[in-house]
């Protein structure tokens, strides 16, 4: 399966090393959505027609599911996932692509909207 990865998980980020076993599919693609800055060294997202949100594609093994919704605190809980995975479509150059994305479930995680819809991987090295 694959996932839209927006923040840490992309190259360069604190959290690509969750990826080393994934194939890069896309290094260039774009989901309709708005990105926010935490406060906390990562970002959310939430699903807008209003921007746009940039990122990359990875095919993702079974076996990396687990981690990955562990790091990013889902569970398939409603009420206490911080993050809930959904099925997007995200557009890759010509290419349309329906992948799986964290988005925000926690209004808190909103701190500050990022304009751009770009989360730079220099914010999230520790």
């Amino acid at each position: 399966m694959l996932l839209f990865a927006y923040g840490t998980l992309k190259q360069g980020g604190k959290y690509h090393c969750y990826l080393e076993e994934a194939e890069l599919v896309e290094e260039q693609a774009t989901a309709k959505g708005i990105l926010y800055d935490t406060g906390m060294g990562y970002p959310a997202m939430v699903l807008s027609d209003n921007g746009q949100v940039e990122g990359e594609i990875y095919e993702i093994p079974d076996v990396l599911w687990p981690a990955l919704d562990y790091l990013e605190d889902y569970s398939g809980n409603p009420e206490t996932d911080l993050y809930e995975k959904v099925t997007i479509t995200v557009q890759a150059g010509s290419k349309t692509l329906e992948t799986l994305v964290y988005l925000a479930k926690d209004e808190k995680l909103l701190k500050q909207q990022i304009p751009a819809g770009t989360w730079a991987v220099a914010h999230s090295i520790v």
